[in-house]
């Protein structure tokens, strides 16, 4: 990414460049003095080169690309018989050293042009020089101007002014004030940030004010499209479903509609669906199911009521986003400890009994091949941890996507013999359920991995939003002797709780004997269908 910092460096040494062309171009004198173009040339090139490094090199590079670009131009300028072309170039190599190193930039910038434009002409005896004094005279504004507008540039630095200070140190002061104050505001909510319980506030809202028999949350949120977000009453993940048209249609619109459902119980038939709007953007959808229609000063006063919720519900969802940024972050940094320290450690200690084991005598040497062999294994299980730890969903990377690339890689670095099943629709489930159904799986196939002595795993992957199944199954050993109790599969019904998930975890009976593990997760119904055509009134 281009800072501002970079966009101005890049700005200005182009207008310097462009206001010499002009000059040279309409200037006589100096387009037709030969001994002059040695110098404008050498300006021309480091002016481009110096423009070049400042967009696409690191701070550090930059600053040396400018100390060289001061040091040309100021002789240069003092060397050219004709120097008004560069004169004006002298101006902008304070204001960028002003915006990098502040004060003691600047007044390294200016004494370098000072030297470099006044001094070293006279100490070479350059007879190009008037003896009157108008080349000083020709100097001192353009020094001048380029002092005040290098104490401009230190000024903005200092300041703090977004992206014209340190670049990295800006953003990251930004970040600081911003989570300080995240913190105080947070102190102060009466409702706090949980974007789940938001949700259920703005549900019930709907159920005082209708008294509606179900209700839907749809939200937008890592992709364009909307995905369910929160369900209330019975059966209301199957009647209330993304398909149906008023959804969109009251997205579009960005105002109440209202429908009927031809088929369906009698006391959800008709639907209310309400747009959550914070300003003028539309966050989600609200839905109710309901017997009759209600009153439309009821639906009006709701929808007033729900702008408030959205705003809060917004700030909920945002706040979100920023802790699941910071567990990617955790996630990243546990990840390249292990691959840098312990996984380095261990296989480095299999070179240890490799170097033991050729000159050991064979007893002792089968038993070091032995060792060697289950470190072979620690490190692989470390090496499929790492990846554990960098597998994700994210706005472009869905269930599926990571999934797949989760069981390729368990295939490729362990003896399984992995078989996936995929059947995605369009529409993605909420981020929450992708999360928690990938490292439900994760916790599956490692289980197997490790402890079942399995030779094939199957998983299939299933979404119709909001409904989802997942199963994974091996030919392994079974969960026998190990008990419901242990941590790994009391960490999965954790998270399928979480999502309001059913989970079954058993011994597979199509082996025809006490063998192999399902694990089966069910969002919803799988068996139910969305309602019928709606037709609006």
């Amino acid at each position: 990414m281009v800072t501002p910092r970079q966009q101005v460096a890049v700005a200005a040494r182009l207008v310097a460049l462009a206001t010499l062309l002009v000059v040279v171009l309409l200037e006589p004198s100096v387009r037709q003095d030969t001994a002059s173009r040695g110098p404008v040339a050498a300006v021309v090139a480091i002016g481009l080169l110096s423009a070049y490094l400042a967009r696409t090199s690191g701070p550090r590079a930059a600053r040396s690309a400018l100390a060289t670009e001061t040091v040309v131009v100021s002789v240069a300028t003092g060397l050219a018989p004709e120097p008004a072309a560069l004169m004006p170039y002298l101006v902008v190599l304070p204001l960028l050293a002003g915006l990098q190193a502040a004060l003691p930039g600047v007044a390294a910038a200016l004494g370098t042009e000072v030297v470099g434009a006044c001094l070293v002409p006279l100490l070479l005896a350059e007879q190009s020089w008037p003896r009157d004094g108008s080349r000083w005279l020709d100097l001192a504004p353009w020094l001048g101007t380029a002092l005040g507008i290098g104490l401009l540039g230190a000024w903005l630095r200092r300041r703090g002014v977004p992206g014209l200070a340190e670049d990295n140190d800006a953003y990251y002061e930004s970040a600081r004030q911003l989570l300080t104050q995240l913190r105080s505001v947070t102190r102060r909510l009466s409702a706090g940030l949980d974007s789940q319980g938001m949700a259920a506030a703005v549900l019930e809202a709907m159920h005082q004010r209708l008294g509606d028999s179900g209700g839907a949350l749809f939200i937008s949120l890592q992709s364009p499209g909307l995905v369910p977000f929160a369900h209330r009453g019975p059966d209301a993940q199957q009647l209330l479903v993304l398909s149906d048209p008023l959804v969109e249609r009251c997205r579009a619109e960005a105002r109440a509609i209202q429908g009927i459902v031809l088929e369906g119980p009698t006391r959800a038939r008709h639907r209310v669906v309400l747009p959550l709007r914070v300003g003028t953007r539309v966050l989600g959808v609200a839905v109710s199911c309901l017997p009759q229609a209600p009153a439309a000063e009821t639906v009006t006063s709701l929808l007033h009521e729900l702008d408030e919720h959205s705003l809060r519900l917004d700030a909920a969802l945002v706040f979100d986003e920023v802790r699941t940024l910071a567990t990617a972050d955790e996630r990243q940094r546990l990840a390249r400890e292990i691959h840098d320290g312990i996984a380095q450690e261990v296989a480095s200690l299999g070179y240890v009994l490799d170097d033991l084991a050729a000159s050991a005598d064979p007893t002792l040497a089968r038993g070091l091949h032995e060792l060697r062999g289950e470190l072979s294994r620690v490190v692989g299980d470390l090496r499929l941890s790492i990846f554990d730890l960098r597998s994700d969903v994210s706005a472009a990377n869905g269930l599926g996507a990571a999934l797949s690339d989760y069981v390729r890689q368990v295939g490729a670095r362990s003896d399984l013999t992995v078989h996936l099943t995929l059947d995605e629709a369009p529409s993605r489930l909420a981020p929450a359920v992708e999360a928690e159904l990938l490292r439900i799986a994760q916790e599956a196939i490692t289980n197997a991995r490790r402890h079942a002595s399995a030779r094939h795993l199957w998983v299939d992957c299933w979404t119709d939003p909001p409904r989802a199944s997942l199963v994974v199954r091996d030919d392994g050993s079974g969960i026998h002797g190990r008990g419901e109790d242990s941590y790994g599969i009391a960490i999965m019904r954790e998270r399928a709780d979480r999502i309001d998930a059913t989970i079954d975890i058993v011994s597979d009976p199509a082996t025809g004997r006490p063998g192999g593990t399902v694990v089966e997760v069910t969002v919803a119904d799988r068996r139910s269908r969305a309602p019928e055509e709606v037709s609006a009134r």
